[in-house]
């Protein structure tokens, strides 16, 4: 259970990182320039990285709960 909660953490942060680091670098470095596929990574990607992320924290709690038993 604790593989799979790290392996859930590592996904969710690299979906994190897809959606939201497009976004943020499109905005410093590139002002002038058509922000609309960082836009969709951040409201498409971003989401599901944030879901997977809260699943992890939830596989760890079990996996917690589970080694004290």
């Amino acid at each position: 259970m604790y593989l799979w909660a790290k392996a859930f953490l590592r996904l969710g942060l690299v979906l994190l990182a897809i959606g939201i680091l497009p976004a943020v670098i499109f905005a410093y470095a590139f002002p002038q320039a058509d922000p609309l596929i960082p836009a969709l990574l951040s409201l498409t990607v971003a989401p599901l990285g944030a879901f997977v992320l809260a699943v992890s924290v939830i596989l760890f709690l079990v996996a917690v709960f589970r080694r004290r038993r």
